[in-house]
């Protein structure tokens, strides 16, 4: 279709300093959300799967895979497995307290930081105890930057230039010590409406309320990134503090100032459909999952020229409607977490798999559980093992 806006262009990629209108033809592949869809996002904890006898590791090429230990949490239980490359279980973290772990990262000393979604981020050490509780609305994901913890949080509001009656999770960035200390808060939504980009959000002031009881979810910020600063020298969208975020429900990626919080950078909409986890390379390309409607793929993309320069998406396909993750190993290998099955594998750059894992954790009527991320570290990073 042919774009003719006034606001900048985000196709192929737009930084705001150099942005300028332009007329140019673009394929679109985004997929907005309807006003029902917003009021009704709900993730599945798992899918039946006809193969559920598949169980842990299935297949494994030494040959061909990066060798290291995998880490992951299943979508509804409180705890975390590392697993080697053979499935055998090396660690596994475990409480009884309620609410499943939305997301889990693993430090080098055995410790974990852990999202109960909507209830509260914790961290336990190595044995599973806990050393300390922030109660808020956390969602979806954290980075660890320095010594502060810059994690997806929400809270409901209603919002006059959105709907005038109907409450919106309103999406933000809470900054947390270490030690759990809440230090200061970035409105992911102000920084859309103040930016050129408010033309993303969906106009929906004229749609009737909300069903009751419903919030209306217009961005689902869904992964977060602080830059360390050592690609600045490529370009400044790079510089040390910057941010990159997902915006799932605007098919949309972007990079913040990490002092203004104003936007660089946007990439996605008539690229992307409900996107997860970008993540930036050694090279500075960023490596996503992008969701679609339905099938799924896994691109590599340079944020400096908006060209796709990889893509797995294989003729007999893998989806997952929601979640979803990649990590590019250091052989050049990617290992792709198919979330919503409950699926993980690794491809070479060929495309070729050469290890597969299914999450073990199978209910009775045949559904597999699904798993947010898995995570692979060299056993030498991982220094609480013996």
């Amino acid at each position: 279709r042919w774009s003719d806006r006034h606001e900048p262009e985000t196709t192929p990629a737009t930084k705001v300093a150099e942005s300028a209108p332009k007329r140019q033809l673009v394929t679109a592949k985004s997929r907005n959300l309807t006003f029902e869809q917003l009021q009704a996002l709900g993730y599945v904890d798992g899918t039946f799967d006809p193969n559920s006898e598949l169980s842990d590791v299935f297949h494994n090429d030494p040959k061909k895979t990066h060798p290291g230990l995998n880490f992951y949490n299943p979508r509804d239980r409180t705890g975390a497995r590392l697993i080697d490359m053979e499935g055998r279980e090396i660690h596994v973290w475990d409480t009884d307290e309620e609410g499943g772990w939305h997301h889990a990262e693993l430090l080098p000393n055995g410790d974990v930081i852990v999202v109960v979604k909507d209830q509260r981020m914790s961290r336990y050490d190595r044995d599973s105890k806990l050393i300390w509780s922030v109660r808020a609305r956390f969602h979806h994901d954290f980075w660890i930057h320095g010594d502060e913890i810059y994690a997806l949080a929400r809270f409901a509001e209603v919002v006059d230039f959105v709907h005038p009656r109907s409450p919106i999770l309103v999406d933000v960035i809470q900054v947390v010590s270490l030690g759990g200390e809440l230090k200061r808060q970035i409105s992911i939504l102000d920084v859309v409406r103040d930016s050129p980009y408010r033309f993303l959000l969906p106009s929906i002031a004229h749609e009737a309320d909300a069903e009751e009881g419903r919030q209306l979810d217009i961005l689902h910020t869904n992964h977060i990134e602080v830059f360390d600063g050592r690609l600045a020298d490529r370009d400044s969208i790079y510089e040390t503090g910057n941010i990159l975020i997902s915006i799932k429900n605007i098919n949309t990626i972007a990079i913040l100032d990490g002092e203004s919080s104003e936007i660089v950078w946007v990439w996605g909409p008539t690229n992307l459909t409900f996107q997860h986890h970008p993540t930036v390379l050694e090279s500075g390309n960023i490596l996503l999952f992008d969701n679609g409607i339905d099938l799924s793929r896994v691109i590599e993309m340079d944020p400096l020229s908006g060209e796709i320069v990889w893509e797995y998406d294989p003729k007999d396909g893998f989806f997952s409607r929601t979640r979803g993750s990649n990590q590019r190993l250091p052989n050049g290998n990617t290992l792709i977490t198919e979330s919503d099955p409950g699926y993980v594998f690794e491809v070479n750059p060929r495309g070729e798999i050469v290890w597969r894992f299914a999450n073990p954790t199978v209910r009775e009527n045949g559904e597999r559980e699904a798993i947010w991320r898995m995570t692979r570290f060299d056993p030498e990073a991982l220094k609480f093992l013996d």
